[in-house]
């Protein structure tokens, strides 16, 4: 398996991961933010030709204000903080069960560390859907103080 930058090559439209509100943000929206600088998202496929998305993630630049953080992150920092945001994950069904997801967030936790230790971020945030949760929080991501599908990871 490989992670690549979306391209035009990648079949949008035929991607499934069960949600429809995923699949059409996927299909629809994320290459439009691309192009505008909004997020970037990455592809899961099997080889560099292969035009078949096995599952995809978006990753943007955000701000958290520091009393969202939990606690124990909170000391000697300015108010404002910036960090990564996780916007989307999602695996096409056929695929799920696989290890894609985690494939992927693995992939995202070592391309925002690697950025961050160029230009800065503290960590990377995920707004989970509640069925997400757990998962997220076997890789170490905790809640955060403004909402309880909040969550944070520090890099």
């Amino acid at each position: 398996m490989l992670v690549l930058p979306l391209n035009d090559g990648h079949d949008r439209k035929g991607f499934d991961c069960g949600d429809a509100e995923l699949n059409a943000w996927f299909g629809q929206v994320a290459r439009q933010h691309k192009l505008k600088g909004v997020s970037s998202s990455f592809v899961v496929v099997t080889d560099e030709a292969c035009a078949e998305v096995l599952g995809f993630y978006a990753i943007s630049l955000a701000e958290l204000v520091i009393t969202d953080l939990p606690a124990q992150y909170r000391k000697r920092l300015p108010n404002k903080l910036p960090v990564f945001r996780l916007g989307r994950l999602a695996t096409a069904k056929k695929h799920q069960g696989h290890g894609i997801g985690e494939f992927m967030l693995f992939d995202a936790i070592e391309r925002v560390t690697r950025i961050a230790g160029e230009v800065g971020g503290v960590g990377l945030v995920v707004n989970a859907k509640l069925s997400a949760v757990d998962f997220y929080q076997r890789y170490g991501f905790e809640q955060m103080a403004d909402h309880p599908h909040n969550l944070f990871l520090p890099l």
